[in-house]
Formats: structure tokens, C-alpha cells, sequence
């Protein structure tokens, strides 16, 4: 803390030394103001700081003020604004003279400002549905961005943005994205008729695989047969008990009766086995395909379909895929 109030006395005295424009109310109360950012940054409370900052920075206007206006805009993820202040500071022009904290708070900006700019965003809005010389209004948080660059990459900081578009004679839309650090994201936003038939995808080549409905598909089939064969042969395997009790069939005609019956319930249980064996392969095969969807064209559900066939020689798949 003690340093920081040194530097803090060490900037100031420096800047009185160059900005002889400032009265000394100006400068005490700049130095105050730059006290307080410092123990402001001590507590955590960079927004508190950076109004500080701000403050003694619009006093004293130097380098050693804005670096840390800077730098401040960086630690509450402001990366736009720190850039823009870095490169603010560093372009302040030199003063035959002037103090070293000032020579070393412009090198300073240079460095952060190219370490920062690697860092920040950029997104760029694409607007469908109206002719590409038609005026038309692009937002990002409220903000109206100048025709001649709504089509551009505009650097944004991260985190929750609104993206906006309207045109003359058609309703505006709107839609909420996230974006990263370093990240490039396009945003599509359609109007007019385009918006009926948007599918509401910022990214037309991310698609589920095919097998993700085919293997979602048997497992569902296996699931459903498994179920229903299982039951018949629990009731198949009851009418045999009821005929023979204790496994032991009273008379001859009981035995006939049962023994088909016994052999049904059987084979049901078989097929049973199968088809619930067969809806766990299909889910492993729904959910690999979930990790491997990728680029490939979208089919969907209706264009693949999946069933069980039963018959007097076994169980069958029948699909089209």
C-alpha cells in the first residue's frame, strides 16, 4: 500500500513538473483522486478505481494518469476500452523534459495495447432477406453501428451481447449471443421472408450424424419390443404354472397343453433378451453419433426411420436410412 501511494505522489509530482496549465487545486485534487484509485485497487474495486482513474486522468491528461485508466479497463474485462485507452497513452506526444514515469507509462501502453488487441472478440452480424444496397440498421447492445461498417467485424468485449437489425417497412429482430475471448462469431439475423424459413443456426455446417436418429431409433424399437415380449412370456410362463403346479402336470392332457405354451414363453423371453440387448447398442450408437455430428448435410427424422421386425424365424431390423 505504501508503494502504491509513493507512485501514486511520484506520478503526480512529475505531472506538476510538465502540465503548468493546472492550477494547484487541479493538481491536489488529481493526486487525491489518484490516492483513492490505488486503495480502491487494493480492496478489489476496480469500478470504483477506474472512476478515480478516470477522473484525475481528465485533470492531468499525461501518460502515468491514463496508463492506469488502462489497465483498469482490462481487470473488469472491458478489453475495447483498455485498448483504445492504451493506444490513447501512447500516442501522447513526447515533451522535451519530461519526467521518466511518463516515458515509462507510454511503453507500458504500447505493450499492453498489442497484448490486449489478440484478446478481443469480433463479431459480424450478417443481415438476410433484404437486397444487399437496401439501408438497413444494425445494432450490438443498443448501440447503432455506421452503415459503412455494420458489414465489417466489429470488436466487441467478451461476454452477453444483444444484436439487433430493422429496415424500412419490415419488423426489426433481435437475438442474445455469447461470445469468448479471441473469438470470431458471425450472427445471422433475418428479415422479412427470410425470417419464416430461418432455421435460427448461426452455424449451417454443425449437423447431427445420421446416426444419432438411426441409433436412437433401435434403441427406442429395442426398448418398446423388450418390454412387450418380456410381458407375454411372464404371462405365458403364468399360464404354464397355473396348468402344472409345482412344475409337475396332473395329467396327460394338462402336459399337451402346456408344452407348447412353455416352449412360447421361451422363445418370447429369447426375443425378449435380444431386443432389450439391441436397444443398448442402438443408444450407444445415438450418443456416439452426437459426438461425431460435424459438417455433413442435416437429415431429418422424417428421412430415417427404424423398426423391429418379428417372425416365425426370429427378430429383424427393417429401416431406411
Amino acid at each position: 500500500m505504501l508503494v502504491a501511494c509513493l507512485l501514486g505522489v511520484t506520478t503526480i509530482v512529475a505531472a506538476d513538473a510538465v502540465a503548468h496549465a493546472q492550477s494547484k487545486t487541479e493538481r491536489d485534487m488529481a493526486r487525491a483522486l489518484m490516492d483513492e484509485g490505488d486503495a480502491k485497487v487494493e480492496k478489489k474495486d476496480f469500478a470504483g478505481a477506474l472512476r478515480a482513474y478516470r477522473a484525475a486522468h481528465a485533470i492531468m491528461g499525461v501518460p502515468s494518469t491514463g496508463i492506469e485508466v488502462a489497465r483498469t479497463e482490462e481487470k473488469l474485462g472491458h478489453l475495447v476500452e483498455a485498448h483504445k485507452a492504451a493506444l490513447e497513452v501512447a500516442n501522447i506526444p513526447v515533451k522535451p523534459g519530461e519526467p521518466k514515469p511518463f516515458t515509462e507509462a507510454r511503453e507500458a501502453a504500447k505493450q499492453l495495447a498489442v497484448q490486449i488487441e489478440s484478446r478481443i472478440p469480433r463479431l459480424t452480424v450478417v443481415v438476410r432477406g433484404v437486397p444487399e444496397s437496401a439501408p438497413v440498421e444494425v445494432k450490438i447492445d443498443g448501440a447503432l453501428l455506421p452503415s459503412e461498417a455494420a458489414r465489417a467485424a466489429q470488436p466487441v468485449n467478451p461476454g452477453k451481447h444483444e444484436v439487433s437489425a430493422a429496415a424500412t417497412g419490415l419488423p426489426p429482430v433481435s437475438k442474445e449471443i455469447e461470445i469468448a475471448e479471441a473469438q470470431r462469431l458471425q450472427v445471422t439475423l433475418a428479415l422479412g421472408d427470410a425470417a419464416a424459413s430461418d432455421d435460427g443456426s448461426d452455424n449451417p455446417g454443425r449437423r447431427l450424424s445420421p446416426l444419432v436418429y438411426v441409433g436412437f431409433g433401435v434403441g427406442g424399437a429395442g426398448l418398446i419390443a423388450g418390454a412387450v415380449t418380456g410381458a407375454l412370456s411372464l404371462s405365458r410362463a403364468g399360464t404354464v404354472k397355473d396348468l402344472c403346479p409345482a412344475g409337475t402336470c396332473p395329467t396327460q392332457a394338462a402336459l399337451d397343453e402346456a408344452t407348447p405354451v412353455n416352449d412360447s414363453a421361451k422363445t418370447l423371453a429369447n426375443v425378449s433378451n435380444v431386443a432389450f440387448a439391441l436397444a443398448v447398442v442402438g443408444v450407444g450408437v445415438g450418443v456416439a453419433g452426437i459426438f461425431l455430428s460435424g459438417g455433413e448435410p442435416k437429415k431429418s427424422p422424417e428421412t430415417t426411420s427404424v423398426r423391429l421386425q418379428f417372425g416365425p424365424t426370429g427378430i429383424g431390423l427393417v429401416g431406411r436410412f
